[in-house]
């Protein structure tokens, strides 16, 4: 260090053992003796003797005889040559019951593990089971050759004259190796290879479903052959492609937890399905008044402007309060005003007052009436209102369509069939979404229900024949009556006319079927779609 740069350290003190005097700055100073390694004890420095007390503490070094080396005696004194230094990490030292003679040399490297003696090698493969150590090493698959195998374990010895496999050899040609079974080691097979090399592979199966076993004879012939029973069936979805990925970044989309709450949907639609027959139990009610009361809801419903769910919702709780309740004649219409007043509160953002809804009943109802009806309807439900709708499936479905808004359209039109024709009550809300969205695209020619369409409606194009049909009978009709709200509502130019064009082109396809003389009426779509088939990949696959 140069001299002209100041420094931190102070004056050396005599004893270093005693503390600094106030104000001085403590350092870490070395002494000229302590770099010196003779000149230890010529130090201010106090020396600790080492005692017994510190022996299980530290490490004490002793001279070849062992006996303790006299303080202050230095290294180079201590490892001479005769004497004995305490070895290093990963050192072996001196055998302790070596010789006399051999005190200087050093103990012979002995292996961690016990090695066996190499046989010599012979002509045949040989097989011995062995008690590895813990470390696992990778194993060589060597098929074996039938006729020449002989087999080997610890506690088990094979019958004189056959081997495992029934091939008959000799006793004298069969090679053992036992070890001792120790606690905590596993069995470990080690093949070893002749100089003949390995036998010939036997063929591995090609597929999970291709397992064969071979059974031999006693003169090592293949006698059967275990061909599969059967394939594993084809997902009715195979070959779809993940649409939801390109929604990863579109916090509306939710992507990470929009396949757990449609499969939620689809459970909660199991309990809040009606009685399809609850009509059975009414006494002064009919199917026709069910399509009369429902047909002015959709009235009411227009002139509001309400939600398509809004509807959809007042139509599940008619249904299920009429499944649950037996309603008198005189009491029907106020159900059905109760049931869009509670899916209006439930749904709308900005939902009619109990007196619009009056005006709407043309002073048939006071309002103390109505909100006794409401709660009524409400305990006799038990407020469940978590309807899984029909609206929301189709959504679901229409992207794997492309957000197609005529396909969409048209789609809207059949499943509101359901509000109408009573016959659709038994299918659930998703088959109802799946189903119009499949009569939606034959309507358009958009081409087959492919993969994409079914997995993301759940359901193949077999399953859909049937609610499809449904609506189907009920556009094909020769006496549907065009004047109906519902009809009149889907003929608008704000739906597309939708009721219209479904209605002609249902006529054109079956020209019979609407003037009633077909001999498949209610079996067109059974008999042109009908059958078990598989899904076409999407058009955009990347193997389509």
């Amino acid at each position: 260090m140069a001299s002209g740069i100041p420094t931190r350290r102070t004056t050396r003190r005599i004893d270093e053992n005693a503390p600094p005097p106030a104000g001085t700055i403590a350092t870490r100073a070395r002494s000229a003796a302590a770099n010196t390694g003779n000149n230890a004890a010529n130090t201010a420095i106090p020396q600790m003797k080492r005692t017994a007390s510190a022996l299980g503490a530290t490490t004490r070094s002793t001279t070849a005889d062992n006996k303790p080396i006299p303080t202050g005696t230095s290294t180079s004194q201590v490892n001479k040559p005769g004497t004995r230094r305490r070895a290093a990490l990963g050192e072996i030292g001196t055998a302790p019951n070596a010789a006399k003679g051999d005190k200087g040399k050093a103990a012979e490297r002995r292996p961690l593990a016990t090695r066996e003696t190499s046989q010599p090698a012979v002509r045949r493969t040989t097989r011995s089971t062995t008690l590895e150590a813990r470390e696992e090493k990778p194993t060589v698959a060597v098929k074996r050759k039938v006729g020449s195998v002989t087999s080997s374990t610890t506690n088990l010895r094979p019958r004189p004259g056959y081997s495992r496999h029934g091939s008959a050899v000799s006793a004298a040609s069969t090679s053992t190796s036992t070890s001792t079974a120790r606690p905590g080691r596993q069995l470990k097979e080690t093949v070893s290879i002749t100089e003949d090399g390995p036998a010939p592979k036997r063929p591995r199966p090609s597929t999970p479903e291709d397992v064969f076993t071979d059974n031999y004879d006693a003169d090592n012939k293949v006698v059967a052959v275990a061909e599969p029973s059967s394939k594993a069936p084809v997902p009715k979805d195979y070959g779809w492609t993940d649409l939801d990925a390109e929604d990863e970044g579109d916090p509306t989309m939710v992507s990470e937890y929009v396949v757990d709450a449609f499969a939620y949907m689809m459970e909660l639609e199991k309990s809040t399905m009606p009685d399809s027959k609850y009509m059975e139990n009414q006494e002064e009610l009919q199917w026709k008044m069910r399509q009369i009361l429902n047909d002015w809801i959709v009235e009411v419903h227009t002139k509001f402007r309400l939600l398509p769910e809004t509807l959809l919702i007042a139509i599940n709780l008619i249904d299920r309060f009429l499944t649950a309740r037996t309603v008198s004649l005189e009491k029907f219409q106020l159900v059905g005003l109760t049931a869009l007043f509670v899916a209006a509160k439930y749904e709308e953002v900005i939902c009619p007052s109990v007196t619009h809804f009056l005006h709407m009943a043309d002073g048939g109802y006071d309002v103390d009436e109505i909100l006794r009806a409401e709660r009524y309807l409400l305990q006799t439900l038990d407020f469940d209102l978590a309807y899984p709708n029909p609206l929301h499936f189709l959504r679901r479905v229409s992207k794997a369509d492309g957000y197609d808004v005529h396909s969409r359209t048209v789609a809207k039109f059949f499943i509101e069939i359901s509000c109408i024709d009573h016959r659709l009550l038994p299918y659930p809300p998703s088959m109802l979404a799946a189903a119009a969205m499949w009569l939606a695209r034959l309507c358009f020619d958009r081409g087959p229900w492919h993969a994409n369409m079914v997995h993301y409606s759940t359901y193949a194009q077999h399953e859909l024949l049937e609610c499809a049909q449904v609506m189907l009978d009920y556009a094909v009709d020769p006496e549907l009556d065009t004047s109906t709200a519902f009809f009149k509502k889907y003929a608008s130019r704000k739906h597309l006319k939708a009721s219209v064009f479904v209605r002609e082109w249902a006529q054109h396809r079956w020209p019979d079927s609407a003037k009633g003389r077909s001999s498949n009426q209610g079996r067109e779509l059974e008999a042109e779609f009908g059958g078990e088939q598989q899904a076409p990949l999407p058009p955009n696959s990347p193997s389509a």
